[in-house]
């Protein structure tokens, strides 16, 4: 840990406290709140313990690049199933075996990016290769003839990533807090 002066100190302990509100009165972006809690890291020198934040403001993938990886190493709060639709917008329910395989998502995307979004949508021209699995392993001719059109993350399982993002960001608040009023 950085040795801090007296004014230092309280001018950062005075930052979280005002940081703490803003989170939970929700009068600035998530975005900015991070990257306000990564400079306050940086200042009282526990940056390696928080390269999570790293992670939120610019995504998971810069660090992740497999599928299993990225999966493995995902906060809980940034999983998710995948809600599937055909040609039509109707929801298609897959085999509990087939959600095993497919239905994990991985909401993997900059805070900035889910900031106001109300879906995450994944196209056809994606699902192709889904679709040409579903076609040849299917269980009987009807999941054979299965295609799905679209895959969604909804609104509510965005709000499950913020919600999670904003409990973390709370967390580092208090023990940043807690380690300047100790001192």
């Amino acid at each position: 840990m950085i040795v801090l002066n007296s004014g230092n100190k309280g001018k950062i302990l005075q930052m979280a406290k005002n940081v703490s509100i803003e989170l939970l009165e929700e009068t600035r972006s998530l975005h900015d709140i991070l990257e306000t809690c990564k400079d306050a890291c940086k200042m009282i020198g526990i940056s390696d313990e928080n390269a999570w934040l790293d992670l939120e403001i610019n995504g998971y993938l810069v660090r992740y690049k497999t599928r299993d990886e990225l999966y493995q190493n995902l906060p809980s709060y940034r999983k998710t199933s995948w809600k599937f639709y055909d040609l039509y917008g109707n929801p298609v329910t897959l085999p509990p075996d087939m959600m095993d395989l497919f239905g994990r998502s991985t909401v993997y995307h900059p805070i900035k990016e889910l900031e106001g979004k109300n879906l995450i949508t994944v196209e056809s021209k994606f699902l192709d290769k889904f679709n040409k699995f579903i076609a040849e392993h299917g269980v009987d001719q009807v999941s054979k003839s299965l295609r799905i059109h679209e895959a969604r993350i909804s609104k509510d399982d965005i709000k499950q990533v913020l919600d999670g993002i904003k409990k973390r960001i709370q967390e580092l608040l208090d023990v940043i807090i807690s380690l300047l009023e100790v001192e």
